[in-house]
């Protein structure tokens, strides 16, 4: 869906009624100063269509909204008034998650400008309907999703969303760069939006991926904005990703897939498969609560952090197998070892075999049997050397992704990784001609 124009913008809109960019407003700048680069934009957005409903600008409110405080009179709770009569309004097309967003972003507005300007709103009630019923993949869908991602950045998202459950807005505002890098390892976040901690632990497709994409995209430095956090680990063509671009990435996948006509089917529906797998798997309550991030302090109800973990960890492994996108993961670069220990293994085994022969024709059982180790040997051999190969296709994909993109730290490096791969696939395809001739 294309972007909406600017000229038809509620920020040009604004600024064709006020003058000059609602960002520019000092009681504006009062209220988002402290806030999330995310955050900022939903204030942004809602605010301004308040203030062109309302006809005055932010800094008129915040004046007006003193001398009516200081007159103490009728005209008191004049702003209240209006923010109910503009709640009725909003009622009238959006849901009440979503009003109650919006009456939030106002009240915001006035308490972060000054507490004594905060509304008295009393206690306000908002319909709980959706516009569309939520909808939930399952496991299957999530699979052919996953099969349509073209590199790890995007198998990493699609794994984090559906594996861990973790919502667009949360990928993009959390840091992953210290994420482990090992399968059914405890880590944890925050929720953007409630300032819960969720609880996780990584998979077998989020430790490859992840190692596969940290490789791409390089060293996360200190932001330039805020030097206290670490830039967005995500990134994209045009800079890095926000909810929206992980929003959109994820929505493409979900297009690709043939899934994009079903009703309530969105980026954040991963998180709903998610939590139906923790009840597929019969994950204690409070648990899953932590593992969605539904529960603030919950880690203290098991007497501590440290009693949390392995529970977190071991609820993972009960319910990968309602999560799993992959039918193999590779091995994490053991392969290679494990292939030449059963290659030496066959040429011991036909050392043993020319020696049983000219000992004893007694010890043929003993032979018939080494013969039929050395055949499941070779067997086994052959399919992890295939398996290394398809491994080493991979990685050198990433790296030609990475010199196309322009994305590689070194190109010159990555050129001779590229090789090395090369070479060690044509030694794997000899090893293999070697030992389906030998059968």
């Amino acid at each position: 869906m294309p972007r909406k124009k600017y000229e038809e913008s509620v920020g040009y809109l604004f600024e064709q009624r006020f003058g000059k960019p609602l960002s520019d407003f000092n009681t504006y700048t009062n209220t988002v100063e402290t806030l999330a680069d995310t955050t900022k934009k939903d204030y942004y957005s809602r605010l301004a269509k308040f203030f062109l409903w309302l006809g005055e600008d932010p800094d008129q409110v915040i004046a007006n909204r003193k001398t009516q405080i200081k007159a103490d009179d009728e005209t008191a709770d004049y702003y209240e008034r209006k923010v109910r009569v503009y709640k009725k309004m909003l009622e009238e097309t959006q849901t009440g998650r979503s009003v109650k967003t919006h009456i939030g972003r106002i009240q915001g507005f006035f308490s972060n400008n000054s507490k004594k300007f905060s509304l008295d709103l009393g206690t306000m009630k908002y319909s709980k309907k959706r516009k569309t019923d939520k909808f939930s993949p399952d496991n299957a869908m999530c699979r052919e999703i996953y099969s349509f991602c073209e590199s790890p950045r995007d198998r990493l998202l699609i794994a984090i969303a559906f594996q861990n459950g973790v919502a667009p807005i949360d990928i993009a505002e959390n840091d992953w760069s210290t994420m482990p890098t090992e399968p059914f390892k405890y880590y944890k976040g925050c929720r953007e939006k409630t300032g819960e901690i969720w609880h996780g632990a990584t998979t077998p497709e989020i430790a490859q991926e992840f190692a596969a994409y940290k490789k791409i995209r390089g060293e996360v430095l200190k932001s330039k904005l805020n030097p206290k956090k670490n830039e967005p680990f995500f990134k994209g063509r045009e800079g890095f990703l926000d909810s929206t671009g992980i929003s959109q990435i994820i929505s493409t996948l979900i297009k690709k897939a043939g899934y994009d006509n079903i009703t309530g089917f969105s980026p954040k529906s991963l998180r709903d498969g998610f939590e139906d797998a923790l009840v597929d798997a019969e994950i204690l309550g409070k648990t899953k609560e932590a593992m969605m991030g539904h529960v603030g302090d919950i880690e203290h109800q098991y007497g501590g952090d440290d009693r949390l973990k392995p529970r977190v960890e071991e609820a993972m492994q009960k319910t990968y197998k309602f999560l799993m996108l992959t039918e193999v993961v590779n091995t994490n670069g053991k392969s290679a070892q494990k292939i030449s220990d059963l290659d030496n293994a066959v040429v011991e085994s036909q050392k043993e075999i020319a020696a049983l022969k000219t000992i004893n024709s007694s010890l043929t059982d003993r032979l018939a049997k080494t013969e039929d180790e050395m055949g499941v040997l070779k067997i086994l051999s052959i399919t992890l050397c295939k398996k290394e190969m398809l491994q080493y296709t991979q990685e050198i994909e990433i790296l030609q992704r990475a010199l196309s993109e322009g994305t590689a730290e070194d190109p010159e490096d990555t050129a001779k990784e590229i090789e090395v791969y090369r070479a060690e696939i044509i030694a794997m395809e000899k090893a293999i001609t070697r030992l389906e001739r030998s059968a």
